[in-house]
């Protein structure tokens, strides 16, 4: 990312440009923007650390609301494979209705349609499993798997939006920052100008309106900037208002009142390729991997018996109609009837098993795939963000020594202008070099801060210390 600077004249423009906070946080893209857009709710006009705006965010964001409920789904999921263990078939019917009279037995009987009565029938039938050759296990495996995976991704969509947040309040704190600067050099290039022209006006020094229309066309580029800082800020406030919830009717204020650079101490590459198993994406890749193999021996299952053990209760009454005691005659609205069956199911469709087989074991294959490519990227990636931090570092500390050095630059060039011993060029160039300098180091504060936050996703931690 290439540092903000403020000031620019035309003899250095094709130095230093001006970039301007909009460009500073391009990488606050629409996707964040989209996730953001939550409910907003009253709260009073306090200040927010990181650790308070992201604890808003994660408690109004609707993306990981939809991902919780994705956990909510399997855990469902998981009970049903448990109960599927303990008489996963138990049915109780109960019916009534009217009964003609009849009296008799099975050979001399007389019914009496005129004369009717109300009957009552129970049923009640069940199956439990006895020896599935682990279909049911399988299935209770397959599903804690799944629980697994959906926590997974309910934990990368988190930390996602952790560091969306994070950087975001950086940001914020950079605009802060430059817009610090913006002031400064309208107060310096105020005091310059209203020198001039005390001098002017008094026919004192060697001043002339030519150093005055250059302080003008100086100020110009502030304000220019500086209104820039403006508009980035105040996208800034509004993104994470929405993120949080905040009344979008005051200024959002941050807890810190500096940019500051995070207490790290950055280790080498290869303690963070240690780190990459941690990533919540790769786990939950592995966790879907491990759902799919225990989906195929549920499956594989159909190739062997189930045995269960069935049994039934029935009984059925009327007042109006004679028991029938012969084991030969059957009454339908007068009969007892109970008992229970071992018994096997056997599945004949082995064609059929067979192909639902494959199809798992090519989708488990394809995770595995996805698995390899995802370690691969993800290497890649934190290979990539290490140099990235290891740079930021060595700007952070090269932006600091520049930063002592222009300083001593800018009040000499002041203490001499304000002597009349310095031209008007010489105090515009000391504050120009100043604050871009100025604006280069919290800009390497802020890379560094954002490097060591995605490096921290990039690893499974937490952007948050």
């Amino acid at each position: 990312m290439r540092a903000c600077a403020f000031f620019a004249t035309d003899r250095c423009c094709k130095e230093t440009t001006v970039v301007g906070i909009w460009h500073t946080f391009s990488c606050l893209n629409a996707a964040f923007i989209a996730v953001c857009l939550v409910a907003v709710q009253p709260v009073s006009g306090e200040s927010y650390t990181l650790r308070e705006l992201v604890d808003r965010a994660v408690g109004r964001n609707p993306q990981l609301k939809a991902a919780g409920a994705d956990v909510e789904i399997a855990h469902a999921l998981s009970d049903q494979a448990r109960a599927a263990r303990i008489l996963p078939k138990f049915d109780l019917t109960f019916a009534v209705g009217p009964s003609p009279e009849a009296r008799g037995d099975a050979l001399i009987g007389d019914t009496d349609l005129s004369s009717l009565s109300l009957f009552t029938r129970t049923e009640a039938t069940f199956i439990q499993p006895l020896f599935t050759f682990g279909k049911l296990a399988a299935a209770q495996e397959a599903a804690r798997h799944g629980i697994e995976a959906r926590a997974e991704g309910l934990r990368d969509s988190r930390a996602k939006l952790e560091a969306q947040v994070a950087e975001a309040y950086y940001g914020l704190l950079l605009a802060n920052h430059l817009w610090d600067l913006a002031t400064e050099a309208r107060t310096e290039i105020g005091k310059a100008r209203d020198l001039i022209e005390e001098k002017l006006d008094a026919d004192e020094g060697d001043y002339t309106y030519t150093d005055l229309f250059r302080l003008d066309r100086f100020v110009y580029d502030v304000e220019e900037n500086a209104n820039k800082v403006a508009k980035g800020r105040t996208l800034l406030q509004s993104l994470l208002r929405k993120a949080t919830g905040l009344p979008p009717d005051r200024p959002l204020e941050l807890a810190d009142d500096a940019l500051t650079p995070l207490a790290i101490d950055v280790e080498p590459l290869g303690a963070y390729l240690e780190r990459i198993s941690d990533r919540f994406d790769i786990k939950q890749l592995q966790a879907g991997i491990r759902a799919k193999d225990a989906q195929v021996k549920a499956i594989r299952s159909d190739y062997y018996p189930q045995f269960f053990i069935g049994g039934q209760f029935k009984h059925s009454y009327s007042p109006n109609r004679d028991d029938q005691s012969s084991p030969f005659a059957k009454d339908d609205f007068n009969f007892l009837q109970a008992g229970a069956i071992i018994g096997f199911r056997q599945s004949l469709s082995f064609g059929l098993t067979a192909a639902k087989v494959r199809k798992v074991e090519l989708e488990r294959k394809k995770l595995a795939y996805l698995d390899q490519l995802a370690s691969m990227g993800a290497t890649l990636e934190v290979e990539r963000i290490h140099a990235d931090l290891v740079e930021a570092e060595a700007n952070l500390k090269a932006a600091r020594k520049a930063r002592r050095a222009t300083r001593r630059w800018f009040i000499a060039a002041r203490d001499g202008f304000n002597a009349v011993l310095e031209e008007s060029g010489d105090i515009i160039d000391a504050v120009k070099e100043y604050s871009i300098i100025r604006a280069k180091y919290f800009n390497a504060v802020y890379a560094f801060n954002k490097a060591w936050g995605t490096l921290q996703r990039a690893t499974g931690g937490s952007v948050i210390q």
